[in-house]
């Protein structure tokens, strides 16, 4: 196996940093129900205002580079139900709608019904297409719950990092499912949440080389002032 696999999934780390699996001074079912009540929590105050998300990055095919640009507008619901959407991006300094940029960086296969890396972290402990474990203590004060994707999607699983106290999420290692995400000698998709639970940053990395089949991409997000009305 490449060395680049070891380093692809935060979720294995995760899940090694963890173990032995050593419930925690009240057991791991407390952790998962502080966890929810706490999204939950958070979910009510975010649903009162849209977040904007400003994305940069750069992609190739391992011959010519590009650079991006996009601006999303992700809405909560109350219910857990979260909206990515997209407003505006470019490539190479060139206005493209949402298609033209998925095309552009070679996602244009990817239906959009198994959703974008990104909004599997928003909300998954509210998500009923998420089944949530208990991996035990990552370090002091530090718990790692795994949340599983249950259907089809580009995602597998989500693994995160919450406050054992107060259930707070922290960090989110974003885990991709199919021969692609396995093939990859480098896969890295890490979510850091503020403290209203909201994306605070967020950089995925990848590259993939297969013959003379080669893609990269660097991303970075994080949240702005929502635009003027």
């Amino acid at each position: 196996m490449p060395q680049g696999h070891a380093s692809k999934s935060l979720g294995a780390l995760a899940l090694l940093l963890a173990a032995p699996a050593l419930a925690g001074g009240d057991g791991g079912d407390a952790v998962i129900a502080r966890a929810r009540a706490a999204e939950s929590a958070q979910l009510r105050v975010l649903s009162r205002a849209p977040v904007a998300l400003h994305t940069t990055g750069r992609f190739g095919d391992g011959k010519t580079t590009h650079t991006f640009e996009s601006f999303r507008r992700v809405q909560y619901r109350s219910d857990g139900t979260v909206s990515n959407i997209y407003e505006s991006g470019q490539v190479d300094g060139k206005p493209v709608k949402e298609e033209e940029l998925r095309k552009a960086m070679g996602a244009k296969e990817q239906a959009k019904e198994q959703g974008d890396v990104l909004t599997w972290a928003l909300a998954p402990l509210s998500s009923p297409d998420m089944e949530v474990t208990a991996v035990g203590p990552t370090r002091p004060g530090v718990y790692t719950l795994r949340c599983r994707v249950k259907r089809d999607a580009m995602v597998s699983a989500v693994t995160l990092l919450v406050d054992e106290k107060t259930g707070r999420k922290l960090t989110a290692g974003i885990e991709m499912a199919g021969a692609r995400a396995w093939l990859a000698d480098r896969l890295e998709n890490v979510l850091t949440y503020a403290d209203d639970g909201s994306p605070a940053a967020f950089r995925s990395s990848f590259h993939f080389k297969l013959g003379w089949i080669e893609r990269s991409a660097e991303v970075r997000s994080e949240r702005v002032p929502p635009p003027r009305p």
